[in-house]
């Protein structure tokens, strides 16, 4: 047998340094995850609080209270139109009853202090469940009445600056209480912006404040009427509409159980968000709004640049999809820069007909073909689900740093573009 050399080392030595070295490894492993978890999870709510926290009360009011109770759907099937339906909730919801030049309301006594006329100075807003509708038979002699006294003072507004007289038609609903504890109000122009007010308002007879009806700025609902269906047999199908005069719906179940196909905004963005992972848009497109000047220009304007994108921007989200690459134009804005649904339709179904030279493919799937469509060139189908969800996903980028009294670009501009721009600032 060959003797061991006096300074080679021992097969235990061997062993014992081998052991160490793969210790120290599952440390050295233990810590940089441990380090890891800390800096993304931990670090952020003692460092910078914006990292975890919402923009402005506006995005937390949005994506918490206003999203899971606004439902989508198509105003009929295989209609290209939406509707939302608000799920109103008594001491909850926040509701405006406002007159303008063409619209009058009328109430009874004990409902008359709720409506906000075109003279105050003050946006009247309750969480009390009240609806509007149109008048019934026992209102005929007031509506006569105020018809009469509306156009009587029309009548004279347009002589005083000589133009020729017309009967106006004024729309004249009641305020009255619906004596429930939940309904759904229909708002067939909703879009990507809610109704906000941040001064000049106050909440009248409220008797317990839910954390956001104490912020400066809420959201409402204005002039809320009930939504209501009727039913019209075509075919083999049964086609259900909006009709003022038709039955309302008594609980989010049967909303949800009917054939409108009816989804919660809140679960269309999540879905929209899951699409847009599975079709791999973050490839070719990024979704932030780096600090160089062409990108606060580009998603802002020479005048008014717009910021950077911060982290409270993408809290919501499950995952963030920052990108890499920019083979198509950045997202982190489209809610502001794009907020044309049709858009947004005309250019999933060919991308080169919106935006022309494009390279992106198209996604006929987001939409709803008849057997007869076979050619490419084929009029565009019905939006379906996917087109839906995706579309709501990318109205929330830019759309919700600020409310819609505060144009989040003005004045915000740490790269200092516009000094830039003018020279009054030299880049070294």
């Amino acid at each position: 047998m060959k003797d061991q050399s006096p300074n080679e080392p021992s097969f235990e030595k061997k062993s014992f340094q081998i052991d160490t070295s793969a210790l120290l490894t599952i440390i050295a492993i233990i810590l940089l995850f441990s380090t890891a978890i800390i800096a993304t999870l931990i670090a952020p709510h003692y460092v910078d609080r914006s990292w975890t926290a919402p923009s402005s009360s506006y995005q937390l009011q949005m994506y918490e209270f206003q999203d899971p109770d606004t439902y989508i759907s198509n105003v009929a099937l295989g209609g290209n139109d939406l509707q939302y339906v608000h799920h109103l909730k008594d001491g909850f919801s926040l509701l405006a009853f406002q007159e303008s030049d063409y619209l009058k309301l009328v109430s009874a006594p004990e409902l008359s202090k709720y409506i906000t006329h075109q003279e105050d100075k003050t946006l009247k807003l309750t969480s009390r469940l009240l609806l509007l509708r149109t008048p019934g038979p026992e209102w005929k002699k007031e509506l006569t009445s105020l018809h009469h006294s509306l156009q009587e003072k029309f009548t004279k507004q347009a002589s005083d600056i000589d133009q020729p007289t017309a009967k106006v038609a004024y729309q004249i609903l009641e305020l009255y209480d619906p004596l429930k504890k939940e309904a759904f109000s229909h708002n067939p122009l909703e879009g990507v912006l809610q109704d906000w007010v941040d001064q000049n308002f106050t909440i009248v007879d409220q008797q317990s404040f839910y954390p956001h009806h104490q912020n400066k700025g809420v959201i409402y609902i204005k002039n809320p009427r009930e939504y209501r269906i009727k039913s019209l047999q075509f075919a083999d199908k049964e086609m259900l509409y909006y009709d003022p005069d038709g039955q309302p719906f008594e609980s989010l179940k049967q909303l949800l159980n009917c054939n409108l196909d009816f989804h919660s905004r809140k679960d269309l963005i999540h879905y929209g968000e899951e699409i847009y992972a599975m079709e791999g848009c973050w490839y070719c497109h990024t979704d932030q709004t780096r600090t160089l000047i062409q990108d606060v220009v580009a998603n802002g304007s020479d005048s008014y640049p717009a910021p950077p994108s911060s982290p409270n921007e993408y809290i919501y989200q499950k995952v963030t999809f920052l990108g890499t690459r920019r083979i198509g134009p950045d997202l982190s804005r489209t809610g502001i820069k794009r907020p044309s649904r049709e858009w947004h339709m005309a250019h999933f179904w060919d991308p080169k007909i919106a935006s022309q030279g494009s390279i992106m493919p198209s996604f006929k799937h987001f939409f709803n073909l008849d057997s007869n469509q076979t050619s490419s060139h084929a009029k565009m189908g019905s939006p379906n689900l996917r087109f839906e969800a995706i579309y709501q996903y990318l109205m929330t980028k830019g759309t919700r740093i600020t409310p819609p009294t505060q144009a989040w670009w003005i004045g915000k501009d740490p790269v200092q573009t516009k000094e830039i721009i003018e020279g009054r600032k030299v880049l070294k």
